[in-house]
C-alpha cells in the first residue's frame, strides 16, 4: 500500500503565476509551468499558494486565494474565496457577500464540495480592493 502524500503549490512572482510545484513524500519535489510537464528544475518565485485539495467543474486544481463560484444548498449564485481560517485551522471558503461566513471544506471527514459545486472565477491576490474589504493580506 502506497501511503505517499502529495501536496501541490502554485508559485508566483508577486501577482503573476509563474508555475506550480508538487511535493511527494518528504523528499521528491517537481516543478511545472503548466501542470502538465513536470521536472526537477526549480522555478524562481517569491510567493507560494497551497492547493486546497479540490478540483472545480472544469477539472482545474484549486488553491488558496482562488475566487470561486460555489453551490451551497442548491444556490449557484454564491461567490467565495479559499482562505486559511485561523480559528478553524484549515482552509475554508469565505463568502464574498458575508465575509463572516466561513464554510469548511469537510466535516467529520466528509468532503462538502464536489467538482460540480465549484467553478474558478479569479485570483483574490489580483483584487486588492476585495482583499481590503475582507481584511486579508497576502504577505
Amino acid at each position: 500500500m502506497d501511503t505517499t502524500l502529495e501536496t501541490r503549490y502554485r508559485l508566483r512572482h508577486d501577482d503573476e503565476v509563474v508555475g506550480y510545484a508538487r511535493k511527494i513524500g518528504s523528499r521528491s519535489h517537481f516543478y511545472s509551468r503548466d501542470q502538465f510537464w513536470w521536472s526537477g528544475i526549480k522555478i524562481e518565485h517569491n510567493k507560494v499558494d497551497e492547493g486546497v485539495g479540490l478540483f472545480d467543474i472544469d477539472k482545474r486544481m484549486l488553491y488558496e486565494w482562488d475566487i470561486v463560484e460555489y453551490c451551497l444548498e442548491d444556490r449557484r449564485d454564491r461567490m467565495g474565496a479559499f482562505l486559511w481560517s485561523s480559528t478553524r485551522k484549515e482552509f475554508c471558503i469565505v463568502d464574498l457577500d458575508e465575509p463572516s461566513l466561513e464554510i469548511p471544506l469537510e466535516v467529520d471527514g466528509l468532503q462538502l464540495f464536489q467538482p460540480k459545486d465549484l467553478r474558478f472565477r479569479a485570483y483574490l491576490f489580483q483584487n486588492p480592493d476585495l482583499m481590503v474589504e475582507l481584511g486579508v493580506d497576502d504577505e
